[in-house]
């Protein structure tokens, strides 16, 4: 497990979200030994930004994990927003409804568990943003079906797409096969596109490619 660098601590300090809520379900996280499968504080600060800033009011999430990234996004959404977060692993689905069981912000979240290829045809769109964070081989998947139902001036926002550094194999983790490295170039590649898109890759620690669609 990687640990946390003071460029991590410094950002987490300064532009993280000290909402006591949030930091619960990241202590639940850490006791689990999952705390680093979910994004941090300050990029979850990003996220908020990206959905204020762009008035984004429906959202689909690949990637449930604890609920700390879909909670972090409703506090964002006005009153009439909605999440819809998609979660194959039924413990990680158990463990999100623990964290809005008690929330003022689950009305907005809906929780879906199973596989993604299944649910994405139960979602009805047009939506305003799309945010991936789930397997890494299912991001071209995911990208494509948000391809079409993501409305134009909507966001297509992908984490972890630096792979640990396997993309310039440099990767720090041993278990990163070519069919991920294969897949996140192409992801990345496709959402460059400056013809589709207007997008960067923001160089937070683990890479975070936001995109905007334009036609």
């Amino acid at each position: 497990m990687r640990v946390t660098t003071n460029q991590e601590k410094y950002l987490d300090e300064v532009f993280g979200i000290p909402d006591s809520d949030l930091a619960d379900v990241r202590q639940r996280m850490l006791a689990a030994s999952k705390e680093r499968m979910s994004i941090s504080s300050a990029e979850a600060r990003i996220l908020q930004f990206l959905i204020r800033g762009f008035q984004i009011k429906r959202i689909v999430e690949f990637g449930t994990l604890s609920g700390y990234s879909a909670l972090a996004m409703a506090k964002a959404l006005p009153e009439d927003g909605e999440i819809f977060t998609l979660e194959k692993d039924p413990e990680h689905h158990r463990w999100a409804k623990e964290t809005f069981a008690d929330s003022p912000q689950a009305k907005k979240v809906h929780l879906l568990v199973g596989e993604a290829k299944n649910l994405m045809g139960t979602l009805k769109g047009p939506f305003d943003m799309v945010f991936i964070d789930a397997n890494k081989t299912g991001y071209v998947d995911y990208l494509e079906w948000a391809e079409k139902n993501v409305r134009v001036g909507g966001l297509i926002i992908g984490d972890n797409t630096f792979l640990w550094g396997a993309l310039w194999e440099e990767a720090s983790r041993a278990n990163i096969g070519n069919e991920q490295i294969r897949v996140m170039r192409e992801f990345n590649e496709r959402l460059a596109d400056p013809k589709k898109y207007n997008s960067t890759l923001i160089p937070t620690i683990e890479g975070l490619t936001v995109a905007q669609k334009l036609s």
